[in-house]
């Protein structure tokens, strides 16, 4: 799959969004499950290849329905082309058809195995499975980018979508399918509640040297209107709301969630009859139902992040294994409309002078 002749598109591809934004290590989103983030993977692994390009990637393991608990299934398996280089598991990496040499191990353990640094030797297929936490996954992305000189690539679902926190990664391309909600119209109207989540501001200067003091920590803090810390928020109030006041009786400014936004929390704050800025260290901790969002940041209050992600572009994929699929070129069309600010690729139909192909169904 790698001997093709180089083409030449119309336009930008998904990698040159990706090479544009001087990103180099960067997340493969996806937003639910079947997004198609693997095959953008796929995609914008053989891009990379055809252009002369060195490869680097790794994926982390997603979570099997109504479970939290990581186990060894299922692995990402992605063709790649002689002298990728790439981290999995000892056992992931033993199942892989591809021939494999053996370029660094760490101490990093999985279900699998130990986690290893591998290049291929002869092209075919690997299997993928990599580290969860975000820790370990930020310094195997640096000693890959380190090893290959590339934009590294890691792949996962928005299940544990911490592997795209700044900090790890420097820049996400979202993955969505048409199945991402009810009709291929509501999927797009959905990404763009996620992409305006993603895209939460940063927070104030004063707010960031705050939460310098508090991120250790697990209870909100409250900070007053001179960036000055006044206490956390007990736990087990009945109604937290009460609690979020400076001790002279004013209503707090900012309350910092080192350990991120959620439904319990904001769905008692929208009540409140003041407003105040919502604090997290990024936005992939922010986890909260889009009405109580939208009715929050309608009264004017707001949630801020300490790191900004940066967003690159979105992944399109038409179909929906419920059925019936949307067309692909409506349903890129559609997305592109609810989120303009965002390049919107089919990278199905990147592919110039090819006809369409139930590929997306590949990875299934």
């Amino acid at each position: 799959m790698f001997d093709r002749k180089p083409r030449r598109p119309e336009g930008p591809v998904l990698l040159d969004r990706v090479i544009d934004s001087g990103a180099r290590r960067v997340a493969v989103l996806g937003l639910h499950p079947r997004a198609g983030a693997r095959l953008a993977l796929s995609a914008l692994v053989t891009e990379t290849q055809r252009r002369g390009l060195p490869v680097a990637v790794v994926s982390v393991p997603r979570v099997p329905p109504d479970s939290d608990i990581i186990t060894a299934d299922p692995v990402t398996r992605a063709e790649l082309p002689a002298g990728a280089f790439l981290a999995t598991a000892e056992r992931a990496a033993s199942s892989s058809e591809a021939e494999l040499t053996l370029v660094a191990s760490t101490d990093i353990q999985t279900p699998l195995g130990g986690l290893s640094l591998y290049r291929v030797a002869r092209e075919g297929a690997v299997d993928l499975y990599g580290p969860v936490d975000p820790d370990p996954l930020a310094d195997v992305l640096g000693r890959l980018a380190e090893l290959s000189g590339a934009t590294v690539f890691v792949e996962g679902s928005w299940e544990r979508r911490s592997f795209a926190a700044p900090g790890v990664t420097d820049g996400i391309v979202l993955a969505v399918g048409a199945a991402y909600s009810a009709t291929p119209g509501r999927s797009a109207a959905a990404v763009r509640y996620q992409v305006d989540t993603l895209a939460s501001p940063p927070c104030s200067s004063q707010a960031r040297a705050a939460w310098a003091q508090a991120k250790a920590g697990r209870a909100p803090v409250l900070v007053d209107g001179k960036g000055t810390v006044q206490g956390v928020l007990p736990e087990g109030l009945p109604d937290p709301t009460r609690a979020l006041r400076t001790p002279d009786g004013s209503p707090v400014d900012t309350v910092l969630l080192p350990q991120g936004l959620h439904d319990g929390f904001l769905h008692s704050v929208v009540r409140l009859p003041f407003r105040c800025r919502l604090v997290v260290r990024d936005a992939t901790r922010i986890s909260v139902a889009p009405v109580y969002f939208k009715a929050w940041v309608k009264r004017k209050g707001s949630v801020e992040v300490v790191y900004p992600v940066r967003l690159l572009a979105l992944a399109t994929n038409p179909t929906n294994p419920a059925g019936p699929d949307a067309d692909p070129v409506e349903f890129r069309r559609a997305v592109a409309e609810a989120v303009p600010e965002l390049p919107v690729h089919d990278v199905v139909l990147d592919e110039e002078g090819e006809p369409r192909r139930p590929v997306w169904k590949f990875w299934q």
